[in-house]
This record gives structure tokens, sequence and C-alpha cells, in this order.
């Protein structure tokens, strides 16, 4: 099974129904849906996706979301390691380079999915916009 990790920005743009970019992050959680790839993100998205909804929507919509989220997207854990490695990577935008840290935890990782991919270098990880990854997903169904 493809396991993806998801950015911050795709899980706010499905949740907040972010216009163009929904479209895309909504065919992703659709593949994890019907059980064709894993979900990861890190624990860090949940308190960031909260806050944004919750500015846009109310509370009670912003929690529904969360839980919504929760059940379909395993959690990464943020730890004192995760914490190291990401102050170490040299990154300069230390909630991307929590969020590479984690998606490197997870074992047999095909993908972390972000908006920004410029923002995350790894040589030990493929990075791809959801476009991108939805272009290569597709065509190796086919």
């Amino acid at each position: 099974m493809t396991k993806i990790f998801l950015d911050t920005n795709v899980l706010f743009d499905f949740f907040a129904e972010r216009k163009p970019f929904d479209k895309e992050a909504e065919e992703i959680m659709e593949i994890a849906y019907e059980k064709q790839a894993a979900l990861f993100c890190s624990a860090i998205s949940y308190t960031t996706v909260f806050y944004l909804l919750s500015k846009l929507n109310g509370k009670q919509k912003a929690f529904m979301a969360i839980k919504d989220m929760r059940e379909l997207i395993k959690t990464v854990t943020v730890d004192d390691q995760v914490i190291g490695k990401a102050l170490e990577s040299g990154n300069t935008d230390f909630e991307d380079a929590i969020q590479l840290e984690c998606a490197l935890a997870i074992p047999n990782l095909h993908v972390l999915v972000t908006r920004n991919p410029k923002h995350f270098k790894s040589k030990k990880l493929l990075i791809q916009t959801p476009k991108e990854f939805l272009d290569a997903f597709n065509q190796t169904i086919s």
C-alpha cells in the first residue's frame, strides 16, 4: 500500500475547502478512503489546522474536522528526537523541518505531498505537489 505524508497546507486545503487547491486534496483523501493508500501527518498539523479552521469557520466546525482527520490519517509523533533532527537539519523553516523529520521516521514512506516542495530538501524522500502525486499515482493504477 502506498504511504503518503501530507504537509499541513494540503490538509488545510481539504478541510477549509480552499479553492482551487481543495480538488486535488480531496482526490488524495479519496484514495485513502478507498484503501488504496495510507495517509500520515505530523502531530503539529492538528494544532495548525484547528487554529486556522477555528478562525475561518468557528471552533465547533474545527473540532469536527479534526475528528474526521483523525479517522483517516495516522499521526506521527513529534518527540525530542524529531525536534533535535529538525534543529540540526539546517532548514530555516522550523515547521517544515519538523514535517520532514516526521515523514522520514515512517518506514517505507513513498512520498511527502506539499504545495511548497521547495521548502523540503531531501535525498531520501520523494517530495511532490498534490498534482504531481496524483498524476504519478493515476499512471501506476492505469
